[in-house]
């Protein structure tokens, strides 16, 4: 099998599980860098995120124009495209409509991942977010939620959703699922009281344990098992 059927596969099949996750649903999408060009493989526009399948894929560049695929991008594209221009060390792109995420958006309050365990895999400090809440529908628009993102892993998109980039498509799914858990427990932890947000060593040690291979790789089973159950990975 060739690296770039293997790549189709793997966006197939986080598509689906994002979806039965709840982290995308109508829209949202997932990339990946074609290697060794500026080129990127991303899930098409019309297609439904619980069926795509490996050969729905569309390339196009990092000016999002069209290079090959029997369908159109998504209207976000400039999105990934202009995150992989930015940063040469992303090598996969998920935009998700997570809806912990956008809640926490929406309120003028810093949101601090490493407030828990997941939390933490994101680093020290707020979640970094992008203020326009307008669809990311051109190049420049694209341009500035990679300065909002800067050196981070996600980004929070003001009243719509977050961008999330990693080293992987496995990195990238396994980064979506722990910050939405994250915001699920920092907004439930805020009714209680003041959230103990992790010290700088907390935040380290934590995170040293939960940025790992076999962490991740831990994650992407549990959820193409949990959504083989579903009946979602058919045709793949």
């Amino acid at each position: 099998m060739s690296e770039i059927s293997e790549l189709k596969i793997k966006l197939a099949m986080s598509s689906r599980m994002l979806f039965n996750s709840g982290l995308v649903d109508y829209s949202g999408h997932i990339s990946v860098r074609v290697p060794g060009s500026d080129h990127l493989l991303i899930l098409p526009h019309p297609v439904s995120r619980a069926t795509v399948v490996p050969d729905d894929m569309v390339v196009t560049d990092f000016e999002g124009k069209p290079i090959e695929g029997k369908y159109k991008a998504p209207s976000e594209v400039y999105m990934h495209a202009r995150a992989y221009k930015a940063r040469s060390d992303i090598q996969s792109v998920a935009h998700l409509h997570n809806h912990m995420v956008a809640t926490l958006s929406m309120v003028d309050k810093p949101f601090f991942p490493a407030s828990s365990n997941p939390g933490a895999f994101f680093g020290p400090g707020a979640l970094p977010k992008y203020m326009d809440p307008a669809l990311i529908h051109t190049n420049e628009q694209g341009d500035a939620v990679a300065r909002a993102l800067g050196k981070a892993d996600a980004v929070m998109l003001r009243g719509h959703g977050s961008m999330v980039v990693g080293q992987a498509i496995e990195w990238v799914f396994a980064a979506c699922v722990d910050l939405e858990e994250a915001a699920a427990r920092f907004y439930k932890a805020s009714l209680l009281g003041a959230v103990l947000v992790y010290n700088e060593d907390e935040t380290q040690r934590v995170m040293k344990g939960r940025r790992k291979d076999s962490v991740v790789q831990k994650i992407w089973d549990h959820n193409v098992a949990k959504t083989k159950l579903a009946g979602l990975m058919a045709g793949i």
